[in-house]
């Protein structure tokens, strides 16, 4: 097999850990670059929200801002998740046309995970695959990993837990009171273990960063130590200062009247309503709608979902639905044909979960009078 170029970041900040993976995608799918595996870690924690969440319902920005957490929008989908140098991340980058990426992507991540498991095992920690995509020891997820096509490239982001901090985890999440946090600390410390749990001392992260280039190396004739070029490190630092404003780390967020913070329903006026709803399907849904006279006048769709091209906005959607009648039909044959005629993919919804979605906002019957199905 080809050789295996290798580049070791070290510790980063969340804006270069978020993008990094990106710029290196485009260097394969161009050609410049084959096969990259990338080690790097956090220096300071950081609150990381998916690419469709709207950043102010998921992150407690006031205990972001107490404790000089930075909030950092990525470039793929997801839930919003608490990163710091309690793990060491890896960034595996591929070629579309390479034999990594063949069959479905249940394939690819059983592929994939062979390599992270026996980095794992090789330290005395026995993990075993749990879901589509993750590890764990005993039912307690221990690495976290996703799957992104950019361009003509498959990025393959993942972490090995070397330790946990709950208080941090649990604490950049918005949560409706401080009883709700300490239930959701309890709850991620009973699915979440790590390496120094596992086996109760410390592993040196520069041994599982050796490991790691080790295990994903194998089958290559070789492997090459690199760095990023200096046309990478513009492109970097151009993706850096755009996704670091406000502008686009709040981008999904919605203006709401002060109201939808009680209230799941507004009226604005006679047949106009405000209206808000949360859908658990295997990802969460979260539509935020202006409905007028029976109608979507307009709405915001976010949630964890991902979706394939990563660079596909879900605004599409939002677009096309503007002026649809509020009935099943209607809405899901417009949400169908904009996945269709764009060739995407969501992982997690479904146009039969976002269509539930939007009805589950208009439940109030006074929103879709003369509505049918």
């Amino acid at each position: 097999m080809e050789e295996l170029g290798v580049i070791r970041l070290g510790a980063v900040d969340g804006y270069t850990m978020t993008n990094a993976f990106a710029v290196l995608a485009g260097s394969v799918s161009e050609g410049e670059r084959g096969d990259t595996l990338v080690v790097c870690h956090s220096e300071k924690p950081f609150a990381n929200v998916g690419f469709h969440q709207e950043a102010l319902e998921e992150i407690d920005i006031d205990y972001c801002t107490r404790n000089s957490i930075p909030v950092v929008r990525r470039l793929i989908g997801g839930g919003a998740i608490a990163d710091g140098p309690w793990e060491e991340d890896y960034f595996f980058i591929t070629s579309l046309d390479s034999p990594a990426t063949s069959g479905t992507i249940g394939d690819y991540y059983g592929r994939m995970l062979e390599p992270v498991a026996a980095v794992l095992g090789r330290f005395g920690v026995y993990a075993s695959r749990q879901g589509l995509n993750d590890l764990a020891v005993n039912g307690r997820k221990i690495s976290a990993n996703g799957a992104v096509d950019i361009e003509g490239a498959r990025v393959l982001t993942g972490d090995i837990l070397l330790d946990l901090d709950i208080n941090i985890m649990a604490g950049i999440l918005k949560v409706p009171d401080a009883k709700f946090r300490d239930k959701m600390a309890a709850s991620m410390s009973e699915h979440l273990t790590s390496m120094r749990i596992e086996l109760g001392r410390e592993i040196k992260r520069e041994d599982v960063a050796e490991s790691l280039i080790e295990a994903f190396g194998r089958g290559y004739s070789r492997v090459q130590e690199t760095s990023l070029s200096d046309y990478e490190k513009k492109r970097l630092k151009g993706l850096i200062d755009e996704h670091s404003k406000p502008e686009w780390v709040f981008s999904r967020d919605s203006v709401r009247s002060e109201l939808m913070s009680d209230r799941r329903v507004v009226k604005i006026k006679e047949d106009t309503f405000l209206c808000q709803a949360d859908y658990k399907a295997q990802k969460l849904i979260r539509v935020t709608m202006l409905a007028e006279d029976g109608r979507i006048a307009n709405i915001i769709i976010s949630g964890d979902f991902f979706t394939v091209p990563v660079s596909w906005s879900v605004g599409r959607i939002e677009n096309a639905l503007a002026g649809t009648e509020l009935t099943q039909s209607a809405i899901i044959a417009k949400i169908t044909k904009v996945l269709s005629e764009e060739h995407v993919t969501v992982l997690g919804a479904s146009p039969e979960d976002f269509t539930r979605a939007i009805l589950e906002a208009a439940k109030h019957p006074a929103i879709r009078r003369g509505g049918g199905t």
